[in-house]
């Protein structure tokens, strides 16, 4: 097909620009052999380098610089570069120096706080953060990525506050209202999530992420339909989008569409999300339309990925169960609750495995036990009412299945008409 106008355009623009770090070099370079003590020729031609990605040459050059003439702005410039490199700490002890030959250099400050919140020091970067926000008061960029900070701090608010001066002094900056939105729906705010996705699509109308997190938001206020709608633009702004692909297969779980679910799940591993999550949410579906090998098999890759998540064996105990293996079934609840003592279902569903075992002492136990851990659990109620009449507990049973009825099992009050009248 042939190439749009703007493509074309673009492409010559980058050839142009291209060149011209390319003869920056060439002229830089002859510079640098009749005048090899000159500290600017080495700090453009390095430069040059870096717009041309060779980043080695680009230090290499900024260390000759530096060596000649040591100052601010070449320390920042091969911090920067460092960064480029993965070379945070040595970054971070370029902007130092540059810093403490410049205290008022509010781009080190600002490069520095990217550099420690790469390193997962959040609280340094905010501090940085602080620092050119008070040199610059006027920087949306600063407000944006310490607001960026803060929610990876969990400061939500904070970081909403953040995001709100960002957009103030840039009302068209994009990723400032999707990040809003995300932090807004992190605080259970999916209405005012919406509405800050809704500002970046109509900044942004390919934004495929905004529609990604919309479709999430969507999702948890039960607009499941429109959720999908979204997920679906989502991917085909980004085909390679696993994330997208995975949280359409939730969705489409909700909603019952289990085969769906599972081509989805299917997608986002092949293209990528080779997490516990992907793999213990196919086997979920799975498990729903009676696949109980296939749902332990992808249990078993979850558990390779995360070997102490107690909910994938939970759910690979639920599989276990239906396939008749109760003392199987009882090893995996056993370990979801060395993993979580407080695991309320994990107790109840044992109950019922030891009970189908005939250990109907063991089972009334561990209804006990969920019960108290959850008193609003009904089908506790339930299954111990059960347990407690094959004891010959009449009066008991009844009781439990009265709760289960209050509590919305409705099934229960069957039982009541059948043997408590």
């Amino acid at each position: 097909m042939f190439k749009k106008i703007s493509e074309l355009f673009n492409d010559r623009f980058n050839k142009t620009k291209k060149g011209i770090y390319q003869k920056n070099i060439r002229l830089f370079t002859r510079i640098i052999e009749k005048y090899p003590n000159n500290s600017i020729a080495y700090s453009i031609r390095g430069t040059s380098r870096k717009n041309l990605g060779d980043y080695q040459g680009t230090i290499e050059d900024y260390n000759k610089a530096i060596e000649l003439y040591p100052n601010a702005k070449t320390y920042n410039s091969r911090g920067v570069t460092k960064c480029k490199l993965g070379d945070y700490e040595g970054a971070i002890q370029d902007y130092n120096k540059a810093i403490e030959l410049y205290p008022d250099f509010a781009d080190a400050f600002g490069f520095r706080g990217d550099a420690k919140e790469y390193l997962g020091d959040f609280e340094g970067a905010i501090q940085d953060y602080n620092k050119e926000i008070e040199l610059n008061p006027n920087d949306a960029q600063a407000f944006y990525k310490r607001g960026d900070a803060k929610y990876k701090l969990k400061d939500y608010q904070g970081a909403i506050f953040d995001y709100n001066k960002a957009i103030e002094h840039n009302p068209n900056f994009v990723n400032a209202f999707d990040n809003r939105g995300v932090a807004k729906g992190s605080l259970e705010d999916h209405k005012g999530a919406i509405q800050d996705y809704k500002k970046a699509i109509e900044l942004s109308p390919n934004f495929a992420d905004a529609y990604y997190y919309r479709a999430i938001s969507k999702d948890k206020l039960g607009n499941d339909q429109d959720a999908i709608k979204d997920f679906n633009k989502a991917i085909e702004l980004n085909p390679g989008h696993s994330e997208a692909y995975f949280s359409r297969g939730n969705t489409r779980d909700k909603l019952g569409e289990f085969s769906s679910a599972i081509l989805d799940y299917n997608k986002a591993i092949e293209l990528g999300l080779n997490e516990s999550k992907a793999y213990r949410a196919r086997g979920i579906a799975k498990g729903k339309i009676g696949d109980y090998e296939g749902a332990i098999l992808d249990y078993n890759k979850a558990l390779e990925l995360s070997p102490n998540d107690p909910d994938t064996f939970y759910n690979r105990g639920i599989a276990k169960y239906n396939l008749g293996d109760y003392h199987g079934t009882i090893q995996e609840y056993n370990k979801a609750i060395e993993l979580n003592p407080n695991y309320a279902n994990a107790y109840g569903n044992r109950g019922a495995a030891k009970g189908s075992l005939g250990d109907y002492e063991g089972e009334i136990q561990d209804y006990n036990k969920a019960i108290e851990l959850n008193p609003n659990n009904a089908k506790a109620y339930y299954n111990r009412g059960i347990a407690k009449y094959s004891f010959g507990d009449k009066t008991g049973a009844c009781h439990d299945w009265s709760k289960a009825g209050e509590l919305g099992l409705t099934e229960a009050y069957d039982y009541i008409n059948k043997f408590c009248k």
